[in-house]
């Protein structure tokens, strides 16, 4: 299937790199006219080059700060400008400082806030009016699996990324506060909640398959490996096209079996032993016959 955003017109936040480069080639090889934008100019140029060069049509507003309020009205005046109007907007744009809440400097706290929850509102409030004069569109806002009450935010309940968790729970709760709000104006609002991406940033960070960093986060997986930023681009295109018209207000968790698990990972086969003797003294097994069914062996979760 192909032109799922033909005729679209769609803004995307901190198309500079990881998740958002991957959602501007995938919504314009799709057929939508993109808009990006980032505060790093030259990371900004590199998305524009390489969608224009894969044949997609895509305009960009960089360098670009989009705490700042008039560049975030500015941003949307430019895109109804460039092509006429506004369908869709991705917010993924967004900056963190890590850390303990104990640790934290408030200038570390403050910068978050303002740059993963507050942005997000003044995009998002500078974009309905073109949203609505089009008679609706999508709204899609970049969760995480951090936002959620699940442990701390983080894989093996580590302390590292408290003002984080705490912006994207307050993302989360507006997902639900605007899909009510704009629903009469047929707008829709979601968010997607990745786990951890293996984007080039995201890459540095974990480190290698089987390093101490990279053993923590797929340990807490039923998918035990990062999501590829096609992941999110995947979910994002289902969100903005015609495919999810009668969804809003949802938080899809492209997570790995992250939340499923609780954080928890897969089963381990020392704790089925543990407890397989006190199951075989309480249990009463009903076995079945089968016939012609062979059992597979699982394969550790790689996908094709």
């Amino acid at each position: 299937m192909s032109g799922r955003l033909e005729g679209k017109v769609a803004v995307i936040t901190g198309t500079g790199r990881g998740m958002a480069r991957q959602v501007a080639l995938r919504f314009a090889a799709e057929g939508a006219s993109v808009v990006g934008c980032d505060i790093d100019g030259e990371a900004a140029e590199e998305t524009l080059q390489e969608v224009r060069a894969a044949g997609g049509r895509m305009e960009s507003l960089h360098p670009i700060d989009l705490t700042d309020e008039e560049s975030a009205h500015r941003l949307f005046e430019f895109a109804a400008e460039q092509y006429g109007g506004v369908d869709i907007l991705d917010n993924n744009a967004m900056q963190h400082r890590m850390g303990a809440i104990e640790d934290l400097s408030l200038a570390d706290w403050q910068l978050t806030m303002d740059h993963t929850l507050t942005l997000h509102f003044l995009t998002t409030k500078h974009a309905i009016p073109h949203l609505r004069a089009r008679g609706g569109g999508s709204i899609i806002f970049m969760g995480s699996i951090s936002g959620s009450a699940v442990g701390s935010g983080y894989a093996g309940n580590l302390p590292i990324n408290q003002p984080y968790s705490v912006a994207k729970a307050g993302i989360l709760r507006l997902v639900v506060a605007l899909a009510n709000e704009l629903a009469p104006a047929r707008i829709r609002v979601n968010a997607i909640s990745p786990g951890c991406v293996a984007t080039p940033l995201g890459l540095a960070f974990f480190g290698p398959t089987g390093s101490p960093v990279r053993r923590v986060i797929e340990d807490s997986l039923l998918i035990p490996e990062l999501a590829a930023p096609e992941d999110i681009a995947n979910a994002a295109l289902f969100l903005a096209s015609d495919e999810s018209t009668f969804v809003t207000g949802l938080d899809l968790a492209v997570d790995g079996g992250y939340l499923a698990a609780g954080g928890g990972g897969l089963t381990r086969p020392e704790d089925v032993a543990a407890y397989a003797p006190k199951m075989a003294e309480i249990t009463v097994v009903d076995h079945w016959k089968t016939s012609g069914v062979r059992a597979s062996q699982p394969t550790g979760g790689s996908r094709s």
